[in-house]
């Protein structure tokens, strides 16, 4: 039986759903990735102490914003930016 593995982390996956849909509620965000809703609600908040995403309300629901700028802060990243991340996936499509 082979192992089952997902090439980005639940932080990367919860990032690109939001790309995908910012007005999205986190029941939405964790059955598009696959999370629990206690898990996807840790990671956003995540996102949002380290800079990652900023989170505004739009009527009853929250809508995120992903701040491309921000650096990542792995050693091996350097200072490569979710924006420059975003740039070298498209290159490889």
């Amino acid at each position: 039986m082979t192992r089952r593995w997902n090439f980005l982390s639940n932080h990367g996956l919860v990032i690109l759903h939001i790309v995908q849909n910012p007005h999205a509620t986190l029941r939405e965000v964790a059955l598009g990735t696959g999370l629990t809703e206690r898990a996807v609600y840790q990671i956003v908040r995540h996102l949002e102490e380290g800079g990652f995403i900023r989170k505004r309300k739009v009527g009853r629901r929250n809508a995120y914003t992903i701040n491309q700028q921000a650096i990542l802060s792995y050693p091996a990243y350097g200072q490569m930016t979710l924006a420059d991340i975003g740039r070298a996936i498209i290159a490889l499509a």
